[in-house]
């Protein structure tokens, strides 16, 4: 607040407008000042009739502490980073208070009650699978949950993905333990980076027994047992990118200089695109400076679903190491399955010292990525522990999704029809984002309801206030063949969730909450080949004069 009302709405380090240009102004002013960091913050949005910034909310003192935190975390309190980095967005869930001016936000989790509970913490599948029993040692953990070994709750698939709770004594000195809170996604993420970090030597976890953390999040007594939500559920960030081509004004700008290249740097990872649109082909060059014998791998989409190029010996470890096209559809290794239709060629390979330079190349043609079409690209990013077989990151830290997102210039449209895509056709029914489906079991995040048996019990505010779910996109369910049980019809193209956003955001944000379901109607052509993630295109008409292409461009 000290550059936007102080200092006249210039950044203090680099004289920037911001009520102009406030993706330029550095993570360095933001945290490290102390006249800027100590005034607090305000989360800015744009006039789209002036092109204008101004402020949409000011933030209480507790969103303020928690963006410092997230700020912190993230460029790790290296201010010469920092100073190198220009734009930072923030989603923020609250309460509007207009009657100040500018309005200002209260923090959701506050008004809410945030709490926080100390003690020991049990894996979900020992806790229920197992009725209690450590998987390694069958110790009862309602009575010795301090015998737990570090290598069972992080080590073992099914312990670690199963998620964990915190227990608490079924009453003071009873010796007796019962679960105070199961953790959300994103504690359980947390919690698994803060025991790793702890105890970095996989192989001596078996000889550590017991662990106790405080967590801290908005108890949801709706469920049963008590779910704690993180306070930092839909804090997700993107990073502004720096291209080498200017972006377009609009979607329909076309390319002015041939090739077109764009450029950006997210924490150790530098990523390069740079295509050929005469040529149609693209070339892909990929640098991360903190390599260490693990696989590493981007994803062309805004979470870690959809197609993939990964540098790895595979799923079995059997590969030759190199970079392959894989198709992610789940968040578990069942979902991650070369793709044998994309094609790609590596020209580079190179270790030198911690750094992995890796050089790439495709044509529009061979690659299910649209290159030659996409006016933006959002791409996010994993990495390994330490081995170049595919397997779990490790935790949230070793992923980064929405990490790049690129602006292109338009490579001139062509139109082409696609033998054997599929039917025109129209279907109508419940629509359920990707995130809920996928990543939380065909679970709805906010009301916990099935939604292979209840789609309608699905909150408008999970599918558009939360981060992770807008990202991931949207589906339309159908019933199954079984009864009474609802399976995904067909995916939204980018068309159709950008459609369905806005449809949403439509929508009066205070009714959100409350508005449960949504029916959809959908008109466009079944993309009957994609087997794993049937879509639904859409579907344009356009009527004009033609001309050849050759007196077009060649005369």
């Amino acid at each position: 607040l000290w550059c936007w009302f102080q200092n006249g709405k210039l950044t203090l380090d680099t004289q920037v407008d911001l009520s102009l240009h406030p993706e330029q102004h550095t993570i360095h002013c933001l945290i490290d000042v102390p006249r800027c960091y100590e005034s607090g913050y305000a989360i800015v949005e744009q006039d789209p009739d002036t092109g204008i910034y101004d402020i949409a909310y000011v933030l209480d003192d507790y969103e303020n502490e928690r963006l410092r935190q997230i700020l912190n975390t993230t460029w790790e309190f290296d201010a010469t980073v920092r100073s190198g980095v220009q734009g930072f967005i923030h989603s923020v869930v609250g309460i509007p208070d207009d009657s100040t001016d500018p309005p200002s936000l209260q923090s959701y989790d506050v008004a809410q009650g945030v709490q926080e509970v100390t003690g020991y913490v049990v894996d979900l599948y020992c806790w229920d699978v197992r009725n209690g029993l450590a998987l390694d040692t069958s110790v009862d953990l309602t009575l010795y949950p301090e015998q737990h070994t570090i290598h069972c709750m992080v080590d073992v698939p099914q312990c670690y993905e199963s998620g964990f709770a915190v227990l608490q004594e079924t009453s003071v000195g009873s010796g007796t333990y019962e679960i105070a809170y199961i953790l959300d996604d994103v504690l359980n993420a947390l919690l698994i980076a803060e025991i790793e970090a702890a105890y970095p030597d996989v192989d001596q976890r078996s000889n550590f027994q017991g662990y106790t953390w405080t967590a801290t999040g908005v108890p949801d007594l709706a469920q049963d047992p008590p779910v704690l939500r993180s306070i930092g559920r839909s804090s997700y960030e993107e990073f502004t990118t720096t291209t080498t081509t200017p972006a377009p004004e609009d979607d329909g700008t076309a390319c002015t200089t041939n090739p077109d290249v764009v450029s950006a740097t997210v924490n150790d990872l530098t990523l390069s695109i740079t295509r050929d649109c005469d040529a149609e082909t693209v070339e892909i060059q990929m640098e991360y400076a903190n390599y260490a014998d693990q696989w590493l791998g981007i994803v062309f989409g805004e979470s870690m679903l959809g197609q993939a190029l990964l540098y790895t010996t595979g799923l079995q470890g059997t590969d030759t190491l190199s970079v392959y096209p894989y198709f992610i559809d789940a968040m578990s290794g069942a979902g991650v399955n070369p793709n044998t239709d994309d094609t790609w060629t590596v020209s580079q390979q190179t270790v030198v010292g911690t750094t992995l330079q890796l050089t790439l190349s495709s044509t529009f043609a061979e690659t299910s990525v649209p290159f030659g079409s996409a006016s933006t690209l959002t791409i996010s990013y994993a990495f390994g522990t330490s081995d170049t077989q595919l397997g779990y990151h490790g935790s949230s830290v070793g992923r980064v999704r929405s990490a790049f997102t690129f602006d292109f210039c338009t490579c001139s449209s062509v139109v082409t029809f696609v033998e054997g895509v599929g039917d025109y056709t129209t279907v109508t029914g419940p629509v359920v984002d990707n995130w809920c489906w996928y990543d939380n079991a065909m679970t709805a995040f906010d009301t916990q309801a099935d939604l292979t048996l209840d789609p309608y019990n699905h909150t408008v505010h999970c599918m558009i206030d939360v981060d992770f779910c807008v990202a991931s996109g949207y589906a339309l369910l159908q019933e199954s063949a079984t009864a009474g049980t609802y399976e995904i019809a067909y995916h939204f193209d980018e068309y159709w969730n950008d459609v369905l956003r806005e449809e949403f955001l439509a929508i009066e944000p205070t009714a959100r909450p409350t508005l449960n379901g949504y029916d959809y109607t959908i008109t466009g052509i079944a993309d009957v080949n994609a087997v794993e993630r049937p879509a639904i295109h859409a579907v344009v008409n356009v009527t004009g004069y033609i001309v050849d292409l050759w007196c077009w461009f060649q005369n």
